[in-house]
Protein backbone atom coordinates (compact mmCIF):
# COMPACT_ATOMS: atom_id res chain seq x y z
CA UNK A 1 0.00 0.00 0.00
CA UNK A 2 1.52 3.30 -1.10
CA UNK A 3 1.44 6.02 1.54
CA UNK A 4 -0.10 9.21 0.17
CA UNK A 5 1.84 12.33 1.06
CA UNK A 6 -1.15 14.60 1.36
CA UNK A 7 -4.90 14.88 0.87
CA UNK A 8 -5.57 18.38 -0.28
CA UNK A 9 -3.94 20.71 2.22
CA UNK A 10 -3.77 17.94 4.86
CA UNK A 11 -0.39 16.28 5.40
CA UNK A 12 -0.57 12.51 5.88
CA UNK A 13 1.30 11.39 9.00
CA UNK A 14 0.71 7.63 9.29
CA UNK A 15 -1.76 4.82 8.72
CA UNK A 16 -4.32 4.34 11.47
CA UNK A 17 -6.34 1.45 10.11
CA UNK A 18 -7.65 -0.29 7.03
CA UNK A 19 -10.70 -2.28 6.00
CA UNK A 20 -12.20 -3.97 2.99
CA UNK A 21 -13.15 -0.75 1.23
CA UNK A 22 -11.10 2.07 2.71
CA UNK A 23 -8.10 3.13 4.77
CA UNK A 24 -7.92 5.81 7.46
CA UNK A 25 -4.83 7.92 8.00
CA UNK A 26 -3.79 10.33 10.71
CA UNK A 27 -3.44 13.70 9.03
CA UNK A 28 -2.41 17.19 10.04
CA UNK A 29 -4.18 20.39 9.04
CA UNK A 30 -1.38 22.98 8.74
CA UNK A 31 -3.72 25.96 8.64
CA UNK A 32 -5.53 25.01 11.84
CA UNK A 33 -2.49 23.19 13.32
CA UNK A 34 -4.74 20.29 14.32
CA UNK A 35 -4.85 16.51 13.82
CA UNK A 36 -7.53 15.07 11.55
CA UNK A 37 -8.52 11.63 10.27
CA UNK A 38 -8.47 11.14 6.50
CA UNK A 39 -10.53 8.31 5.03
CA UNK A 40 -9.47 7.18 1.53
CA UNK A 41 -11.30 4.73 -0.72
CA UNK A 42 -9.24 1.62 -1.51
CA UNK A 43 -7.47 1.71 -4.86
CA UNK A 44 -9.21 -1.50 -6.02
CA UNK A 45 -12.57 0.26 -5.84
CA UNK A 46 -11.61 3.57 -7.45
CA UNK A 47 -13.16 2.78 -10.83
CA UNK A 48 -16.41 1.32 -9.47
CA UNK A 49 -18.95 4.11 -9.79
CA UNK A 50 -21.38 2.43 -7.38
CA UNK A 51 -18.73 2.05 -4.67
CA UNK A 52 -17.53 5.63 -5.10
CA UNK A 53 -21.12 6.80 -4.72
CA UNK A 54 -21.56 4.84 -1.49
CA UNK A 55 -18.30 6.25 -0.16
CA UNK A 56 -19.32 9.81 -0.94
CA UNK A 57 -22.81 9.12 0.40
CA UNK A 58 -21.39 8.28 3.84
CA UNK A 59 -19.50 11.59 3.87
CA UNK A 60 -22.63 13.46 2.83
CA UNK A 61 -24.73 11.82 5.54
CA UNK A 62 -22.19 12.73 8.22
CA UNK A 63 -21.86 16.27 6.89
CA UNK A 64 -25.62 16.62 6.67
CA UNK A 65 -25.97 15.62 10.32
CA UNK A 66 -23.40 18.26 11.37
CA UNK A 67 -23.77 17.24 15.01
CA UNK A 68 -21.24 17.30 17.86
CA UNK A 69 -22.47 13.79 18.72
CA UNK A 70 -21.41 12.34 15.36
CA UNK A 71 -18.08 12.22 13.59
CA UNK A 72 -17.94 15.40 11.54
CA UNK A 73 -16.74 15.75 7.96
CA UNK A 74 -14.70 18.87 7.19
CA UNK A 75 -13.60 18.38 3.60
CA UNK A 76 -13.89 16.04 0.64
CA UNK A 77 -11.82 15.65 -2.50
CA UNK A 78 -9.74 13.38 -4.71
CA UNK A 79 -6.10 12.36 -4.59
CA UNK A 80 -4.00 12.86 -7.74
CA UNK A 81 -4.53 9.17 -8.60
CA UNK A 82 -8.31 9.63 -8.56
CA UNK A 83 -9.13 8.06 -5.19
CA UNK A 84 -11.82 10.00 -3.30
CA UNK A 85 -11.21 10.94 0.33
CA UNK A 86 -12.90 12.84 3.11
CA UNK A 87 -11.47 14.53 6.17
CA UNK A 88 -13.14 14.00 9.53
CA UNK A 89 -12.83 14.25 13.29
CA UNK A 90 -9.83 12.58 14.90
CA UNK A 91 -10.92 10.96 18.17
CA UNK A 92 -7.85 10.99 20.41
CA UNK A 93 -9.26 8.83 23.22
CA UNK A 94 -10.01 5.74 21.21
CA UNK A 95 -13.24 3.79 21.08
CA UNK A 96 -15.83 2.74 23.59
CA UNK A 97 -14.56 -0.80 22.96
CA UNK A 98 -11.16 0.22 24.33
CA UNK A 99 -12.79 1.87 27.33
CA UNK A 100 -14.89 -1.17 28.14
CA UNK A 101 -11.87 -3.45 28.00
CA UNK A 102 -11.25 -2.43 31.61
CA UNK A 103 -14.60 -3.79 32.75
CA UNK A 104 -17.94 -2.15 33.61
CA UNK A 105 -17.91 1.60 34.09
CA UNK A 106 -19.05 3.46 37.21
CA UNK A 107 -22.83 3.77 37.10
CA UNK A 108 -22.93 7.53 36.56
CA UNK A 109 -20.34 7.38 33.77
CA UNK A 110 -22.10 4.46 32.05
CA UNK A 111 -25.39 6.35 32.07
CA UNK A 112 -23.73 9.57 30.86
CA UNK A 113 -22.22 7.83 27.84
CA UNK A 114 -25.45 5.92 27.13
CA UNK A 115 -27.38 9.18 27.19
CA UNK A 116 -25.02 10.80 24.68
CA UNK A 117 -25.17 7.81 22.32
CA UNK A 118 -28.98 7.75 22.46
CA UNK A 119 -29.16 11.47 21.72
CA UNK A 120 -26.79 11.05 18.77
CA UNK A 121 -28.82 8.19 17.30
CA UNK A 122 -31.98 10.22 17.83
CA UNK A 123 -30.43 12.98 15.70
CA UNK A 124 -29.68 10.45 12.96
CA UNK A 125 -33.26 9.22 13.06
CA UNK A 126 -34.46 12.80 12.81
CA UNK A 127 -32.61 12.99 9.50
CA UNK A 128 -34.22 9.77 8.28
CA UNK A 129 -31.07 7.65 8.79
CA UNK A 130 -30.95 4.22 10.47
CA UNK A 131 -27.40 3.31 11.55
CA UNK A 132 -27.80 -0.52 11.65
CA UNK A 133 -24.36 -1.20 13.18
CA UNK A 134 -24.29 0.27 16.67
CA UNK A 135 -21.49 -1.34 18.68
CA UNK A 136 -18.67 -0.21 21.00
CA UNK A 137 -16.06 0.07 18.24
CA UNK A 138 -18.32 2.49 16.34
CA UNK A 139 -18.53 4.88 19.30
CA UNK A 140 -15.50 7.15 19.53
CA UNK A 141 -14.24 9.27 22.41
CA UNK A 142 -12.60 12.66 22.04
CA UNK A 143 -11.14 15.11 24.52
CA UNK A 144 -13.18 18.31 24.71
CA UNK A 145 -11.39 21.04 26.71
CA UNK A 146 -13.84 23.18 28.61
CA UNK A 147 -16.76 20.75 28.36
CA UNK A 148 -16.46 19.59 31.96
CA UNK A 149 -17.75 22.73 33.58
CA UNK A 150 -17.26 26.38 34.32
CA UNK A 151 -13.89 25.77 35.94
CA UNK A 152 -12.47 24.83 32.54
CA UNK A 153 -11.58 21.22 33.28
CA UNK A 154 -11.14 18.78 30.44
CA UNK A 155 -14.28 16.99 29.37
CA UNK A 156 -15.04 14.35 26.81
CA UNK A 157 -17.27 14.02 23.78
CA UNK A 158 -18.95 10.84 22.60
CA UNK A 159 -19.10 10.50 18.82
CA UNK A 160 -21.00 7.99 16.69
CA UNK A 161 -19.07 6.77 13.66
CA UNK A 162 -19.33 4.52 10.61
CA UNK A 163 -22.44 4.96 8.50
CA UNK A 164 -21.15 2.44 5.97
CA UNK A 165 -24.26 0.23 6.16
CA UNK A 166 -26.69 2.94 7.26
CA UNK A 167 -29.99 3.22 5.42
CA UNK A 168 -32.16 6.21 4.73
CA UNK A 169 -35.93 6.33 4.79
CA UNK A 170 -36.20 6.01 1.04
CA UNK A 171 -34.39 2.65 1.13
CA UNK A 172 -35.84 1.04 4.25
CA UNK A 173 -38.53 -0.78 2.30
CA UNK A 174 -36.13 -2.32 -0.24
CA UNK A 175 -34.62 -5.81 0.03
CA UNK A 176 -32.26 -6.15 2.99
CA UNK A 177 -29.76 -8.90 3.73
CA UNK A 178 -28.15 -9.94 7.02
CA UNK A 179 -26.01 -7.04 8.30
CA UNK A 180 -24.79 -5.89 11.69
CA UNK A 181 -22.57 -7.13 14.49
CA UNK A 182 -23.19 -10.10 16.79
CA UNK A 183 -24.35 -9.21 20.27
CA UNK A 184 -25.66 -5.81 19.20
CA UNK A 185 -27.87 -6.37 16.16
CA UNK A 186 -31.61 -6.88 16.40
CA UNK A 187 -32.99 -10.33 15.50
CA UNK A 188 -34.59 -9.00 12.33
CA UNK A 189 -31.16 -7.93 11.05
CA UNK A 190 -30.13 -11.58 10.82
CA UNK A 191 -32.98 -12.33 8.40
CA UNK A 192 -33.09 -11.89 4.67
CA UNK A 193 -35.51 -9.04 4.01
CA UNK A 194 -35.96 -8.44 7.73
CA UNK A 195 -36.60 -4.77 6.80
CA UNK A 196 -34.85 -3.26 9.84
CA UNK A 197 -36.16 0.18 10.80
CA UNK A 198 -35.42 2.60 13.66
CA UNK A 199 -36.36 -0.06 16.17
CA UNK A 200 -33.30 -2.06 15.07
CA UNK A 201 -31.20 0.84 16.35
CA UNK A 202 -33.23 0.87 19.58
CA UNK A 203 -32.12 -2.73 20.09
CA UNK A 204 -28.53 -1.71 19.41
CA UNK A 205 -28.84 1.12 21.93
CA UNK A 206 -30.21 -1.32 24.48
CA UNK A 207 -27.27 -3.68 23.89
CA UNK A 208 -24.75 -0.85 24.19
CA UNK A 209 -26.36 0.41 27.40
CA UNK A 210 -26.37 -3.14 28.79
CA UNK A 211 -22.65 -3.47 28.00
CA UNK A 212 -21.90 -0.11 29.61
CA UNK A 213 -23.73 -1.12 32.79
CA UNK A 214 -22.44 -4.69 33.10
CA UNK A 215 -19.13 -4.86 31.26
CA UNK A 216 -20.39 -7.39 28.70
CA UNK A 217 -22.89 -7.50 25.84
CA UNK A 218 -26.27 -9.13 26.49
CA UNK A 219 -26.78 -12.83 25.94
CA UNK A 220 -29.93 -14.52 24.71
CA UNK A 221 -32.12 -14.24 26.67
CA UNK A 222 -30.51 -11.42 28.68
CA UNK A 223 -30.50 -11.43 32.46
CA UNK A 224 -31.38 -8.05 33.98
CA UNK A 225 -28.33 -5.75 34.17
CA UNK A 226 -28.67 -5.67 37.95
CA UNK A 227 -27.99 -9.42 37.96
CA UNK A 228 -24.43 -8.58 36.89
CA UNK A 229 -24.17 -5.15 38.50
CA UNK A 230 -26.26 -4.75 41.70
CA UNK A 231 -25.86 -0.95 41.52
CA UNK A 232 -28.25 -0.79 38.56
CA UNK A 233 -31.72 0.47 39.67
CA UNK A 234 -34.72 -1.77 38.91
CA UNK A 235 -36.31 0.79 36.59
CA UNK A 236 -33.14 0.88 34.52
CA UNK A 237 -33.41 -2.90 34.22
CA UNK A 238 -36.93 -2.53 32.87
CA UNK A 239 -36.00 0.20 30.38
CA UNK A 240 -33.02 -1.70 29.00
CA UNK A 241 -34.80 -5.05 28.77
CA UNK A 242 -37.65 -3.46 26.84
CA UNK A 243 -35.12 -2.07 24.35
CA UNK A 244 -33.80 -5.63 23.96
CA UNK A 245 -37.18 -7.22 23.20
CA UNK A 246 -36.75 -9.74 20.34
CA UNK A 247 -40.18 -8.70 19.02
CA UNK A 248 -39.69 -5.16 17.73
CA UNK A 249 -43.37 -4.41 18.26
CA UNK A 250 -42.69 -4.65 22.02
CA UNK A 251 -39.57 -2.47 22.03
CA UNK A 252 -39.45 1.23 22.65
CA UNK A 253 -40.72 2.70 19.39
CA UNK A 254 -37.95 5.29 19.17
CA UNK A 255 -34.55 6.26 20.54
CA UNK A 256 -36.15 9.33 22.10
CA UNK A 257 -38.62 7.26 24.11
CA UNK A 258 -35.90 4.87 25.28
CA UNK A 259 -33.76 7.85 26.27
CA UNK A 260 -36.65 9.48 28.14
CA UNK A 261 -37.43 6.25 30.01
CA UNK A 262 -33.76 5.83 30.95
CA UNK A 263 -33.52 9.46 32.10
CA UNK A 264 -36.68 9.12 34.19
CA UNK A 265 -35.39 5.90 35.74
CA UNK A 266 -32.08 7.53 36.68
CA UNK A 267 -33.24 10.98 37.75
CA UNK A 268 -31.57 10.46 41.14
CA UNK A 269 -28.22 9.45 39.61
CA UNK A 270 -25.75 12.23 38.83
CA UNK A 271 -24.65 11.59 35.26
CA UNK A 272 -22.83 14.90 34.75
CA UNK A 273 -19.03 14.99 35.03
CA UNK A 274 -17.70 16.81 38.08
CA UNK A 275 -16.77 20.42 37.28
CA UNK A 276 -13.05 20.83 36.78
CA UNK A 277 -12.33 17.09 36.98
CA UNK A 278 -11.62 14.64 34.16
CA UNK A 279 -14.20 11.92 33.56
CA UNK A 280 -13.83 8.85 35.74
CA UNK A 281 -12.89 6.82 32.70
CA UNK A 282 -9.89 9.02 32.00
CA UNK A 283 -8.46 8.07 35.37
CA UNK A 284 -9.41 4.44 34.77
CA UNK A 285 -7.56 4.44 31.46
CA UNK A 286 -4.27 4.87 33.24
CA UNK A 287 -4.89 1.51 34.90
CA UNK A 288 -5.58 -0.33 31.65
CA UNK A 289 -2.84 -2.55 30.21
CA UNK A 290 -0.40 -0.56 28.10
CA UNK A 291 -1.29 -2.46 24.93
CA UNK A 292 -4.85 -1.09 25.09
CA UNK A 293 -3.81 2.56 25.12
CA UNK A 294 -1.22 1.93 22.44
CA UNK A 295 -3.75 0.63 19.90
CA UNK A 296 -6.59 3.01 20.72
CA UNK A 297 -5.94 5.43 17.89
CA UNK A 298 -5.56 2.67 15.33
CA UNK A 299 -8.64 0.82 16.51
CA UNK A 300 -10.88 3.86 16.34
CA UNK A 301 -9.72 4.66 12.85
CA UNK A 302 -10.12 1.08 11.69
CA UNK A 303 -13.68 1.14 12.93
CA UNK A 304 -14.37 4.19 10.78
CA UNK A 305 -12.44 2.75 7.84
CA UNK A 306 -14.41 -0.45 7.69
CA UNK A 307 -17.64 1.14 6.51
CA UNK A 308 -19.46 -2.08 7.42
CA UNK A 309 -17.11 -4.03 5.15
CA UNK A 310 -14.47 -5.43 7.50
CA UNK A 311 -13.55 -5.99 11.11
CA UNK A 312 -10.80 -4.28 13.10
CA UNK A 313 -8.02 -6.55 14.35
CA UNK A 314 -7.08 -5.05 17.69
CA UNK A 315 -5.61 -6.06 21.02
CA UNK A 316 -2.26 -7.21 19.66
CA UNK A 317 0.71 -6.84 21.93
CA UNK A 318 4.24 -6.47 20.63
CA UNK A 319 4.73 -10.23 20.43
CA UNK A 320 1.06 -11.20 20.37
CA UNK A 321 1.16 -12.76 23.85
CA UNK A 322 -1.44 -10.38 25.32
CA UNK A 323 -3.80 -11.15 22.46
CA UNK A 324 -3.21 -14.87 23.03
CA UNK A 325 -4.41 -14.42 26.60
CA UNK A 326 -7.51 -12.56 25.43
CA UNK A 327 -8.43 -15.36 23.01
CA UNK A 328 -7.47 -18.30 25.24
CA UNK A 329 -11.07 -18.94 26.33
CA UNK A 330 -11.94 -19.58 22.67
CA UNK A 331 -8.77 -20.94 21.03
CA UNK A 332 -6.02 -23.12 22.44
CA UNK A 333 -2.97 -21.10 23.37
CA UNK A 334 0.11 -21.99 21.36
CA UNK A 335 -1.84 -23.37 18.38
CA UNK A 336 -0.93 -22.50 14.79
CA UNK A 337 -3.95 -20.21 14.30
CA UNK A 338 -2.32 -17.05 12.87
CA UNK A 339 -2.42 -14.17 15.34
CA UNK A 340 -3.64 -11.55 12.83
CA UNK A 341 -6.83 -13.55 12.22
CA UNK A 342 -7.74 -14.60 15.77
CA UNK A 343 -9.98 -11.65 16.52
CA UNK A 344 -11.84 -12.18 13.25
CA UNK A 345 -12.19 -15.89 14.03
CA UNK A 346 -13.53 -15.25 17.53
CA UNK A 347 -16.09 -12.79 16.18
CA UNK A 348 -17.25 -15.20 13.47
CA UNK A 349 -17.42 -18.11 15.91
CA UNK A 350 -19.54 -16.17 18.41
CA UNK A 351 -21.82 -14.57 15.82
CA UNK A 352 -24.87 -16.33 17.25
CA UNK A 353 -25.89 -19.04 19.69
CA UNK A 354 -25.81 -22.06 17.39
CA UNK A 355 -25.11 -25.67 18.44
CA UNK A 356 -21.64 -26.59 17.22
CA UNK A 357 -20.57 -23.06 16.28
CA UNK A 358 -17.40 -21.84 18.00
CA UNK A 359 -14.19 -19.97 17.18
CA UNK A 360 -12.39 -23.33 17.27
CA UNK A 361 -14.72 -24.60 14.52
CA UNK A 362 -14.11 -21.51 12.37
CA UNK A 363 -10.36 -21.96 12.81
CA UNK A 364 -10.59 -25.68 11.95
CA UNK A 365 -12.60 -24.91 8.82
CA UNK A 366 -10.12 -22.26 7.68
CA UNK A 367 -7.28 -24.70 8.21
CA UNK A 368 -9.13 -27.36 6.19
CA UNK A 369 -10.17 -24.93 3.45
CA UNK A 370 -6.90 -23.12 2.83
CA UNK A 371 -4.29 -23.83 5.49
CA UNK A 372 -4.89 -20.18 6.55
CA UNK A 373 -3.61 -18.94 3.18
CA UNK A 374 -5.16 -15.48 2.61
CA UNK A 375 -3.99 -15.49 -1.03
CA UNK A 376 -5.47 -18.84 -2.05
CA UNK A 377 -6.66 -18.76 -5.66
CA UNK A 378 -8.45 -21.68 -7.31
CA UNK A 379 -9.97 -20.33 -10.54
CA UNK A 380 -11.02 -23.81 -11.67
CA UNK A 381 -13.46 -23.96 -8.75
CA UNK A 382 -13.99 -20.18 -8.63
CA UNK A 383 -12.85 -20.17 -4.97
CA UNK A 384 -10.59 -17.55 -3.42
CA UNK A 385 -9.08 -16.42 -0.17
CA UNK A 386 -8.62 -17.89 3.27
CA UNK A 387 -12.21 -19.22 3.41
CA UNK A 388 -12.46 -20.36 -0.23
CA UNK A 389 -15.40 -18.13 -1.08
CA UNK A 390 -16.98 -18.00 -4.52
CA UNK A 391 -17.54 -14.28 -5.25
CA UNK A 392 -21.15 -14.69 -6.38
CA UNK A 393 -21.93 -16.44 -3.08
CA UNK A 394 -19.88 -14.16 -0.84
CA UNK A 395 -21.76 -11.13 -2.12
CA UNK A 396 -24.80 -12.26 -0.10
CA UNK A 397 -22.86 -12.78 3.14
CA UNK A 398 -20.29 -9.99 3.11
CA UNK A 399 -21.03 -7.11 5.49
CA UNK A 400 -23.80 -5.10 3.89
CA UNK A 401 -24.81 -7.95 1.58
CA UNK A 402 -26.04 -6.84 -1.82
CA UNK A 403 -25.75 -3.22 -0.69
CA UNK A 404 -22.06 -3.69 -1.57
CA UNK A 405 -20.83 -4.88 -4.99
CA UNK A 406 -19.72 -8.43 -5.71
CA UNK A 407 -16.07 -8.60 -4.66
CA UNK A 408 -13.38 -9.46 -7.15
CA UNK A 409 -11.03 -12.32 -6.25
CA UNK A 410 -8.21 -9.97 -5.22
CA UNK A 411 -10.62 -8.16 -2.87
CA UNK A 412 -11.60 -11.26 -0.88
CA UNK A 413 -9.51 -10.48 2.17
CA UNK A 414 -9.68 -12.26 5.55
CA UNK A 415 -11.39 -9.15 6.96
CA UNK A 416 -14.15 -9.60 4.41
CA UNK A 417 -14.47 -13.37 4.26
CA UNK A 418 -14.03 -14.66 7.84
CA UNK A 419 -16.98 -12.71 9.36
CA UNK A 420 -19.08 -13.82 6.39
CA UNK A 421 -18.59 -17.43 7.56
CA UNK A 422 -20.32 -16.58 10.84
CA UNK A 423 -23.25 -14.99 9.01
CA UNK A 424 -23.58 -17.93 6.66
CA UNK A 425 -23.46 -20.60 9.36
CA UNK A 426 -25.88 -18.76 11.64
CA UNK A 427 -28.43 -18.39 8.87
CA UNK A 428 -28.33 -21.88 7.33
CA UNK A 429 -27.47 -23.69 10.56
CA UNK A 430 -31.07 -23.26 11.70
CA UNK A 431 -32.02 -25.90 9.13
CA UNK A 432 -29.87 -28.51 10.91
CA UNK A 433 -31.94 -28.73 14.09
CA UNK A 434 -32.56 -32.38 14.86
CA UNK A 435 -30.07 -33.72 12.30
CA UNK A 436 -28.09 -36.62 13.84
CA UNK A 437 -24.35 -36.43 14.38
CA UNK A 438 -21.84 -33.85 15.61
CA UNK A 439 -23.44 -30.38 15.22
CA UNK A 440 -20.04 -28.81 14.51
CA UNK A 441 -19.27 -31.21 11.66
CA UNK A 442 -22.78 -30.83 10.26
CA UNK A 443 -22.20 -27.06 10.16
CA UNK A 444 -18.81 -27.47 8.50
CA UNK A 445 -20.16 -29.74 5.79
CA UNK A 446 -23.11 -27.39 5.23
CA UNK A 447 -20.54 -24.71 4.42
CA UNK A 448 -18.73 -27.02 2.00
CA UNK A 449 -21.96 -28.27 0.41
CA UNK A 450 -25.30 -26.94 1.71
CA UNK A 451 -27.61 -27.36 4.67
CA UNK A 452 -30.14 -28.97 2.32
CA UNK A 453 -27.62 -31.70 1.47
CA UNK A 454 -26.88 -32.45 5.14
CA UNK A 455 -30.57 -32.54 6.05
CA UNK A 456 -31.40 -34.81 3.11
CA UNK A 457 -28.60 -37.25 4.04
CA UNK A 458 -29.44 -37.15 7.75
CA UNK A 459 -25.90 -36.05 8.61
CA UNK A 460 -22.53 -35.86 6.88
CA UNK A 461 -22.76 -37.46 3.41
CA UNK A 462 -20.18 -40.18 2.66
CA UNK A 463 -18.46 -38.12 -0.03
CA UNK A 464 -17.74 -35.37 2.51
CA UNK A 465 -16.40 -37.67 5.21
CA UNK A 466 -12.72 -36.91 4.40
CA UNK A 467 -13.39 -33.20 4.76
CA UNK A 468 -15.34 -33.74 7.99
CA UNK A 469 -12.56 -35.88 9.42
CA UNK A 470 -10.02 -33.20 8.62
CA UNK A 471 -12.15 -30.58 10.40
CA UNK A 472 -12.62 -32.93 13.36
CA UNK A 473 -8.87 -33.34 13.72
CA UNK A 474 -8.16 -29.61 13.59
CA UNK A 475 -11.06 -28.89 15.92
CA UNK A 476 -9.45 -31.12 18.56
CA UNK A 477 -6.23 -29.14 18.11
CA UNK A 478 -7.86 -25.71 18.49
CA UNK A 479 -10.39 -26.22 21.28
CA UNK A 480 -9.19 -24.75 24.59
CA UNK A 481 -7.92 -27.33 27.04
Amino acid sequence: METPRAAGRHTIVRLLGSGGFATVWLGHDPELDAPVAVKILGEHWTHRADVRERFVREARLLRRADSPRLVQVFDIGELPDGRPYFVMTYADRGTLEDRLAGGPLPLNEALRIAREIILGVGELHGLGVVHRDLKPSNVLLRAAPGDAGASGGEGERVLIADLGIARTDDRLSSLTLPAGSPGYMAPEQAQIDGAPDRRADVYGLGALTYHLLTGEPPRTPPVPPSGLNPAVPPRVDAAVLRALEPDRERRWPSAEEFGAALADATSSVDTDPLPGAPPAAVARRTRLPRRRTAVAGAALAAAVAMGGAAWAVAGMGGDGSAADDAHSRYLRAGSDVPRPYRDLIVRAGTWCDMPGLSPALIAAMLKAESGFDPHLSDPAKDEYGIARWTPKILVFWQPGGLNNPEPRPAQITPELSIPAMGRYLCFWGKDLKGVPGDPALNLAVSYRSSSKTVVKEGGVPARFMPYAEKVRRYLADYRPR
